[in-house]
């Protein structure tokens, strides 16, 4: 079964400091993946490389077996993944709603995107 989302060999960098070196993933349709760590594992790291906000220095980033690597991350949330950044990087003048909201703002298919925010609701009451 091909993975609904694959992430191979990836490595992040910020200048000369190594975030990730040679991560492997594959998270399958309906699957949920839990990322844990200490502070400075590359959990943001991680994330923000999936969904575009930083690019990676090498491997390769799919889902739905279409190559996401290189892409930016509009172009990465018009294909529907998007990243809500927690705490400070949140608008906190919103409710919880509308920012996750603010991610779907590109999608067209509104009934798919409210099946999504009820499956959030659902695993996060």
């Amino acid at each position: 079964m091909m993975a609904k989302l694959g992430v191979y060999d990836l490595a992040v960098r910020y200048g000369k400091l190594t975030a990730i070196s040679d991560l492997s993933l594959a998270v399958a349709e309906g699957e949920r993946v839990f990322v844990s760590g200490p502070n400075g594992a590359g959990k943001s790291s991680l994330l923000s490389a999936i969904a575009g906000a930083v690019r990676a220095a090498h491997g390769r980033i799919e889902m739905d077996g279409e190559i996401l690597s290189g892409l930016g991350a509009e172009a990465i949330a018009r294909r529907g993944l998007s990243m809500v950044p927690e705490g400070r990087r949140i608008f906190p003048g919103l409710t919880v709603l509308e920012n996750l909201s603010v991610g779907t703002g590109m999608r067209r298919d509104r009934s798919a995107v409210a099946d999504d925010l009820e499956t959030v609701f659902t695993a996060f009451p």
